[in-house]
C-alpha cells in the first residue's frame, strides 16, 4: 500500500464523525483535497480533466483541488483511491481532504441575564 493510500483508511473516521453529527452522506457538499510536491503541472492538468477546480497552495509547493459532491463509503472506496493513484503517478503526496457540513446545530441561546453579542461581552454590558 502506498503512503497515499493510507488516506483512504483514515477517511473512515472522518466519515463516521460526519454521520455522528447527523450529516446525510448523499448531500452534495464542498470537498477540498490537498497535494504536495511532485510534478505539479501534470498533477494540476490531471485533476482539472476530472472536473476539479485547482489552485496552488499558499507556498506554491502543492495543489488544492476542489469540487462539490457527495461523500460516503462508495466515495471513500472509489474517488479517494483514484486521487491517490493520480498523486502517485505525478510523484505527489496526497495530504487528505476536508468537506463542509451541511447540517447546522441549533443556535445557542444565552442564559437569562447573560450578556449577548461580542460588543456586550467586550464592554461587560447586557444587550
Amino acid at each position: 500500500m502506498s503512503e497515499n493510500l493510507k488516506q483512504v483508511e483514515l477517511a473512515k473516521a472522518t466519515l463516521r464523525m460526519f454521520e455522528e453529527n447527523g450529516e446525510q452522506m448523499e448531500d452534495v457538499r464542498h470537498v477540498v483535497h490537498y497535494f504536495y510536491g511532485g510534478n505539479l503541472e501534470g498533477l494540476t492538468a490531471a485533476l482539472s480533466e476530472l472536473g476539479y477546480s485547482t489552485r496552488p497552495t499558499v507556498n506554491d509547493d502543492g495543489v488544492v483541488a476542489e469540487r462539490n459532491g457527495a461523500i460516503g463509503e462508495a466515495w471513500r472506496t472509489s474517488t479517494l483511491p483514484a486521487l491517490c493513484e493520480i498523486a502517485d503517478t505525478y510523484g505527489a503526496e496526497y495530504d487528505g481532504w476536508e468537506a463542509s457540513m451541511t447540517r447546522q446545530s441549533a443556535p445557542q441561546t444565552p442564559a437569562p441575564g447573560k450578556p449577548t453579542g461580542w460588543l456586550s461581552k467586550f464592554l461587560g454590558k447586557k444587550k
